[in-house]
């Protein structure tokens, strides 16, 4: 038996959100897709127009596409995401989330409204749907509105020396985001510089933001191995040329609200330190190997 549903229990307890077609959209943007024709699944997979984000060691069942929709005379950036049959393992961990998603596209749709239930700033959702063959994910797909600024990651490719002084204020928001993720129990699984988004506009307790919600989770167990990685993972990509020691050192204490580290924050200090090594081995031997598939091609 053959369905194409959205669950509007992968949504319970988040904002409010309106059924159209096979689609559940954010009540804002339901004229928008409807005058762009981008109000069904079919569509959103039929949009061929677009960018392509794809980029190496990505599996080819899933697309990331950057488009532009035409929002009241001028151009506006959205980002979609599909996804056409998992493999298996995609989709055992999409029912271990345990929060009745029944799809990749499903799950990053409830942890964007669920962080953004919890205050933390993060990737706006737009609209989501999903295919279904019984249980089982055939196709599915959501739609974000770009977020303002860039990425830190990119930020830090432009900065130099005389932009410590901007790295040292972003220090105590950055780390006070990532202590409410953690604190709300939720882990991100790729919280690297790229996925932390800067808007310079705006006033610096406020200029930051998560991205790419696909893998977060939020485990019962072994919390503390995940808030390692983590940490790890933000602290292998803030490049050294920027951030010290000492700048490192202020952001996990901000990070655990402590004036300075005691032995219990040292550990961890320690496992940090030894988790981003691991990180930096494997970044090395995955990085060559993509390298040697791609001469080999």
């Amino acid at each position: 038996m053959s369905s194409s549903a959205v669950n509007p229990a992968s949504d319970a307890g988040c904002g409010s959100v309106v059924s159209h077609n096979d689609l559940l959209i954010v009540p804002a943007y339901e004229g928008l897709l409807r005058s762009n024709q981008l109000d069904s699944l079919d569509a959103l997979f039929s949009v061929s127009d677009a960018e392509s984000l794809t980029k190496p060691g990505l599996g080819p069942w899933r697309q990331r596409l950057r488009l532009t929709l035409n929002v009241s005379g001028s151009g506006r950036t959205f980002y979609l995401k599909r996804f056409a049959n998992p493999p298996a393992s995609v989709r055992r961990e999409v029912r271990r989330a345990g929060y009745d998603a029944k799809s990749v596209a499903g799950l990053e749709w409830t942890w964007m409204h669920r962080l953004a239930g919890e205050g933390i700033p993060c990737v706006k959702p737009v609209a989501f749907g999903e295919d279904l063959h019984g249980s089982r994910e055939r196709r599915s797909a959501i739609l974000t509105a770009a977020v303002p600024g860039d990425s830190l990651e990119r930020f830090a490719d432009r900065w130099g020396d005389s932009d410590r002084g901007t790295v040292r204020r972003l220090i105590p928001p950055l780390a006070k985001l990532v202590a409410r993720l953690h604190g709300r129990g939720y882990i991100h699984r790729d919280l690297y510089l790229s996925h932390v988004f800067y808007d310079p506009t705006t006033g610096v307790e406020k200029s930051l933001c998560l991205i790419d919600l696909q893998r977060v989770i939020r485990p019962r167990w072994g919390r503390r191995r995940w808030i390692v990685k983590d940490l790890a993972s933000l602290n292998y990509s803030a490049p050294g040329h920027l951030v010290s020691r000492t700048d490192r050192i202020r952001w996990l204490k901000h990070y655990l609200a402590l004036p300075k580290l005691d032995a219990s924050a040292r550990r961890l200090a320690h496992r940090v330190v030894g988790k981003t090594k691991r990180i930096a081995k494997h970044d090395r031997r995955r990085t060559a190997r993509l390298q040697t598939q791609g001469g080999s091609q």
